[in-house]
């Protein structure tokens, strides 16, 4: 059976994600320009948000690792990130954003959402990697993924897959756990309009997945050790700064 490293070396983009390998251009950089700016209006003003451990930030490319209840925590961490918008891609379901043609229209190119089949077989985890790589190579742009796979409907924080692993260990990316409190109030699942309240971002240091794999002989041993770690992690920061 082929590893992850065989398959990505003969795996391509799927043409139709071609967006993930350039700027955007055209109305869609306009449209991206105007995400950025209300994202920086509603969190100076209306949601003001103040992040802490920035220093903690390793030169990019990195993935970016939170707990999700919300759809801003994808704005939250662009702004956290203290970079441009168009530096940074978001890990998006693909039945949610991509099978409905209304929201890829309009999202897909505007925040560099990248596509992530739910059904986690190996041909579809090869798909996601090859357009995280993609993403990443240009420019040495960075990604935000969720590892717990979807928003809480609670705020709580819950179980973690392996999914966000597996790219940094295929990818050689470091993982940035962050913790985001806030997020829930100001826009939980299932709302319509924004709560004015204070968002705080805690980030941590980063994990190197390289070191997992000199301590660990198989790619799922590999896997589960940086998944327990980010998720050791993130519950650290929620438990100190939550």
């Amino acid at each position: 059976m082929s590893t992850f490293k065989d398959m990505l070396q003969q795996a391509e983009l799927d043409s139709d994600y071609n967006y993930l390998k350039s700027s955007p251009r055209g109305s869609t950089a306009f449209w991206h320009k105007c995400f950025e700016l209300f994202c920086r209006i509603l969190f100076n003003l209306w949601c003001p948000t103040k992040v802490v451990g920035r220093e903690n930030l390793p030169s990019a490319p990195f993935i970016f690792c939170s707990n999700h209840c919300s759809h801003i925590d994808s704005g939250v961490l662009m702004y956290a990130g203290g970079e441009d918008f168009d530096q940074y891609g978001m890990v998006a379901a693909k039945d949610y954003f991509f099978d409905n043609k209304s929201r890829y229209n309009f999202l897909s190119q505007m925040m560099n959402l990248i596509p992530a089949d739910r059904d986690a077989s190996r041909e579809s985890v090869v798909k996601l990697m090859v357009a995280c790589r993609e993403f990443t190579n240009y420019k040495n742009r960075c990604i935000i993924a969720y590892p717990e796979g979807t928003r809480s409907e609670t705020g709580d924080l819950g179980p973690m897959k392996k999914g966000v692993a597996m790219i940094a260990a295929e990818l050689n990316l470091p993982i940035v756990p962050v913790y985001i409190n806030g997020t829930y109030r100001a826009f939980p699942k299932g709302d319509s309009f924004f709560k004015p309240t204070r968002i705080r971002v805690y980030i941590g240091e980063a994990i190197d997945p390289y070191r997992f794999a000199e301590e660990n002989a198989s790619g799922r041993s590999i896997y589960r050790a940086i998944t327990n770690e980010m998720e050791s992690r993130i519950c650290k920061l929620k438990e100190i700064y939550g």
